[in-house]
């Protein structure tokens, strides 16, 4: 029985494939207009949609892409360039196309009027470019055409696999018979194998067509553009006496080993029999020929198997993010055997094993997390619609340049991650680039750029916007903050320029003059901040008057897995992460300095550091008071050194963060919770945000 349910999920992910190749197809057709071959790989994928759509029985999904396909095809058949109006009008196809398997996604009703209007403006397209096509070939051009129908013999070996991935060959028939008239069609059976070694999910049919119609070949091949992976499609003017053309597989490794001969191929291949049957039965080969034939074909076939599946295969994100959990419980079990075999006196000849298990452990890690690991290009291809559609909203001229594309990131993370690049890129279009006319008079170029860009450092991904726009106004943020009273007017002359551009994070802060339909409504740029760092993630801005804005987003590879470093606080056990820590020490008495209201600091081989207490910032009771009794751990952030004190030093391990959950508000200083190897829950600290809430 077929399973429904499968089909219609594995449609919906190939068509949002489709969808996303569609889009981007049309807005590069906008840059390129005479690019054909970009032409016709979003005819290609409009095909596949109205194919397997059809398919399952979506009929609907079907006809509206069949409508948009003809219009595609009408271009393709036209010499005339692209119009700005043709890739509004298949831009809105799109959409209404992703709304609709959206719908089929989550099980909704699709309220299939909507689509009406889209139908009478792809008609009226077809109609005024026909109508413009057929002047173009009155004349002396019109005699050159040939309106005779000619007689086509169609060879068509489906992929083994088409029905598993959701696609009726038949639906291939259908859009023949819409082009001419199907003379005669056999279906050919040599692969069919027994019944005992059959796949009844695999697919052995042949169909031998003849096609009688007055288009030309390639016309006819573009039929076949959704069903060609992995098939077989030959077509040929049935004239055509050629016995490669139309020779099954098994019959052409016979051909192309010299044991038999072309012309006692095509005589075979008159009959209802196997080939390799009625080629025996004649003496023309022997049944070992015919075995060694087919080993070879079926190699072929294996290898061909082999690389499709390598390109295509999909996971389920549920079954990854199982195997990450098993993997981090795998960490917690070795710490757990590791402490208690020490604590029990473990002898050194056994230390070998405890590397090697955590040598295998990280291994399984890496492995596991690299399987969520996506580039960052699926995403920020994205905005290229976004821009083209804001910036002509707004009656700018924006270009937005991507680099970085194949940068990786967790799939949670970069999930998380397009709501705030949504609003910067927005805030860009709308207070950061310039009218053309202001462009101009400031000496720039007409036409602005906004930059989206990722790239990795260390165990940190960022991602940079960046405009060549006004720039921030200092004194404009000044002033509004002032009289929305988040800052009074004395601080202000003890302020860096980063501290009173971060003033834009604060809620309800904004600078435009007007509320727009993209932004200016004072909402936004405090979401944006509060949606990196759930992430761990930090922002930063640098700023020029008059010369651009960038936003850098720094943001932690993964959320699962980290090595950290424990440390004791009075009776509670807490984990800083490796990769915030520089080096540990215990500082001798005399290099503990107070200065007047700045607050202690440590000087480390001439260097002075500021020293924070954790357990004034966390409110806990601490040991050691003293830091020449006590270990200070030294932190790096935006460039400069912290030192935090802390009771006792207990070592580094790996550990697995754990979100605290929805139900306990966030705490500033606390990334997350770990399970350690004896039992104990430890908080996990966010050294970033320790320092951003001691700083003055």
């Amino acid at each position: 029985m077929v399973d429904l349910i499968k089909l219609r999920r594995v449609f919906v992910d190939e068509a949002m494939e489709r969808i996303g190749e569609l889009e981007e197809g049309l807005l590069q057709l906008e840059k390129r207009p005479d690019d054909r071959e970009l032409l016709n790989i979003i005819f290609r994928a409009a095909h596949t949609i109205k194919g397997s759509s059809s398919t399952i029985g979506l009929k609907d999904i079907g006809r509206f892409t069949h409508a948009m396909e003809e219009v595609l095809e009408l271009v393709r058949q036209s010499n005339r360039g692209i119009s700005k109006d043709f890739i509004n009008l298949l831009l809105d196809v799109t959409d209404m196309i992703k709304e609709m398997v959206e719908s089929v996604a989550s099980d909704t009703e699709f309220d299939f009027s909507r689509c009406e209007e889209l139908i009478k403006r792809m008609e009226e397209m077809k109609q005024n470019r026909g109508s413009e096509d057929e002047m173009k070939t009155e004349g002396p051009e019109l005699e050159t055409q040939n309106p005779e129908l000619k007689i086509f013999k169609i060879i068509f070996i489906p992929s083994p696999d088409l029905f598993k991935r959701g696609i009726d060959p038949s639906v291939v028939i259908n859009d023949l018979k819409e082009i001419g008239e199907i003379v005669s069609i056999k279906g050919n059976t040599d692969n069919v194998p027994l019944l005992s070694e059959m796949d009844p999910e695999n697919l052995y049919m042949r169909w031998d067509i003849l096609l009688k119609t007055n288009r030309k070949e390639s016309e006819i091949r573009n039929l076949f553009e959704f069903v060609e992976d992995g098939s077989e499609i030959r077509i040929m003017p049935a004239s055509s006496s050629k016995y490669e053309e139309y020779i099954t597989p098994v019959g052409k490794v016979l051909v192309d080993e010299g044991i038999v001969k072309g012309e006692d191929l095509e005589k075979a291949l008159k009959t209802q029999k196997r080939i390799g049957e009625i080629l025996v039965e004649q003496g023309k080969v022997s049944p070992e020929d015919i075995e060694k034939a087919l080993e070879k074909q079926n190699h072929k076939k294996i290898e061909s198997f082999r690389n499709s599946v390598a390109s295509t295969i999909k996971v389920d994100l549920r079954k990854l993010d199982h195997l990450i959990n098993v993997v981090g419980e795998m960490v917690i079990v070795h710490s757990m055997f590791q402490q208690a075999f020490h604590k029990n006196g473990g002898a050194k000849n056994f230390d070998h094993l405890f590397s090697q298990l955590q040598r295998i452990g990280k291994d399984i890690q890496e492995s596991a997390m690299s399987l969520r690991m996506l580039p960052v290009g699926e995403v920020f291809q994205r905005f290229r619609r976004l821009v083209r559609d804001f910036s002509a909203s707004k009656n700018k001229s924006i270009e937005l340049i991507i680099t970085g594309e194949d940068t990786e990131l967790d799939k949670g993370v970069l999930e998380k991650i397009v709501d705030p690049l949504v609003h910067l890129i927005r805030n860009s279009i709308d207070h950061g680039i310039e009218t053309p006319e202001e462009r101009l008079s400031k000496g720039k170029p007409q036409k602005g750029t906004i930059h989206l860009s990722a790239y990795q450092m260390g165990d940190s991904v960022y991602i940079d916007v960046e405009d060549d726009g006004r720039g921030l106004n200092k004194e404009k943020i000044l002033q509004k903050a002032i009289s929305m009273g988040i800052i009074s007017h004395s601080r202000t002359e003890d302020m860096t320029d980063d501290q009173i551009y971060s003033l834009i994070f604060q809620p309800g802060l904004s600078t435009a003059d007007a509320v727009t339909d993209i932004s200016g409504r004072g909402i936004g740029m405090d979401v944006v901040k509060n949606n990196i760092e759930s992430l761990n993630g930090r922002i930063y801005i640098r700023t020029k008057q008059d010369e651009g804005t960038t936003i850098s987003i720094k943001l932690p590879l993964t959320l699962a897995i980290i090595d950290g470093l424990t440390v004791l606080i009075g009776e509670e056990v807490f984990v800083i992460p490796i990769t915030s820590v520089v080096e540990s020490l215990r500082p001798n008495r005399m290099d503990v300095k107070s200065l007047n209201e700045k607050g202690e600091v440590i000087n480390v081989r001439g260097e002075y550091i500021p020293l924070i207490r954790l357990y004034e910032i966390l409110g806990i009771t601490s040991w050691m008071k003293n830091p020449w009794d006590a270990i200070v751990i030294v932190t790096m952030h935006e460039g400069r050194k912290y030192g935090l004190l802390v009771d006792e030093l207990m070592g580094e391990q790996q550990i697995v963060i754990k979100n605290l959950g929805s139900a306990t508000p966030r705490v500033s200083g606390i990334g997350g919770g770990t399970i350690l190897g004896d039992g104990r829950v430890a908080l996990v600290l966010d050294v970033p945000g320790i320092v951003e809430t001691t700083k003055m």
